[in-house]
């Protein structure tokens, strides 16, 4: 693997601009020369990738599903283990990639061993873009010397994300393709329940009384659907979780649990039955198959949540026009085009 190159955003303090459009011209050319590929990531970082790229790795589940619809040919491993009932829904050629105990540690070198002895090409990482994610990702590329890029996991950008990242990997065109059916559903859902009065709790903890703020990526799906998310904004919320009593106040329509036994354990609770959407029997949760639906982890496997969410919100029986984007999007995503009778058992609810 070729180390990483990357150039600070103060390197030229103090030079002139045109010196500095001279040199920039200087660093391209010599990567150019030696077959090197820069690539500017979404922290701003300048990262020399190699001229071919066979092996990549991911620094955590969001970055694994991303690299798993885009390059799985190319996916060294996987941390994240598919349970037995999704392999029906993974091709074959897929079902048994090698499988990462560790994932690289910012701290801790004695976690560098597998991703060394795999010898990939690009580490990739996903999601949020904070100081402490890159100097994460820095101090695992200087120490293995394995090119690293970070990517804004933003569900309205996961489009860019594809483009992008699809050139880098010497799959384009895939990029492009993925980057159009992804663009293609966010526009259809767009702003689809921002003429409704849906008003959702978005339970994220197992108990539900941690909910999923309006400015998270956990929330992502429902802003973008114009539903009214009732917790409010992330900005403004307690550092605490809510009460039975709060909960019953904000008045929801709809609540998403975190899972099924979640699910379950709300709509048992006599605690919770006084709220109308529990005594309504409104408590639904995503489905799980092949990858979670719901925004665990937060990648682009909430792009078949999001339609699953705009059905559910409004209480519109699944329909053609459902099941048409939900293959759809397995088709290009999965690489699997899954029967009507395989959807229904994903989408199917115990009550």
């Amino acid at each position: 693997a070729v180390g990483a190159r990357v150039v600070q955003g103060n390197r030229y303090a103090g030079v002139s601009a045109c010196w500095r459009i001279v040199l920039l011209a200087a660093n391209v050319l010599c990567a150019t020369a030696s077959g090197q590929t820069p690539f500017v990531d979404d922290a701003g970082r300048r990262v020399e990738l190699p001229p071919r790229v066979d092996r990549v790795f991911s620094a955590g589940a969001p970055a694994e599903v991303l690299l798993y619809t885009l390059v799985p040919e190319k996916l060294a491993g996987r941390n994240m283990q598919p349970p037995l009932a999704a392999l029906e829904l993974i091709p074959p050629q897929f079902r048994e990639l090698r499988a990462i105990t560790n994932l690289p540690d910012r701290d801790d070198p004695r976690y560098d061993a597998e991703v060394l002895e795999l010898d990939v090409d690009v580490y990739v990482d996903y999601g949020t873009v904070d100081e402490d994610y890159v100097a994460a990702l820095e101090a695992i590329s200087n120490r293995t010397h394995i090119p690293s890029v970070i990517l804004d996991g933003g569900l309205a950008r996961i489009p860019a994300v594809y483009r992008r990242l699809g050139a880098a990997l010497d799959v384009a065109e895939r990029g492009s393709q993925l980057a159009e059916e992804a663009q293609r559903l966010i526009d259809k859902y767009r702003g689809t329940l921002a003429t409704t009065s849906s008003r959702v709790y978005l339970a994220c903890s197992q108990n539900g009384l941690s909910p999923c703020y309006r400015g998270h990526s956990a929330g992502e799906a429902a802003d973008l659907l114009g539903a009214t998310n009732v917790a409010g904004d992330l900005a403004t919320a307690p550092r605490r979780p809510l009460t039975l009593d709060e909960i019953r106040i904000l008045n929801p329509d709809v609540i998403i649990a975190a899972n099924r036994d979640a699910a379950a354990a709300i709509l048992a609770d006599p605690g919770w039955s006084g709220i109308a959407a529990v005594a309504a029997g409104r408590v639904h949760t995503p489905p799980t198959l092949p990858f979670n639906w719901g925004p665990r982890p937060p990648s682009v496997n909430r792009l078949p949540g999001l339609i699953w969410l705009a059905y559910v919100l409004q209480e519109r029986d699944f329909d053609a026009a459902f099941f048409a984007d939900a293959r759809s999007f397995f088709t290009a995503f999965y690489h699997v085009t899954p029967t009507d009778e395989q959807l229904r058992g994903l989408i199917q609810e115990p009550r």
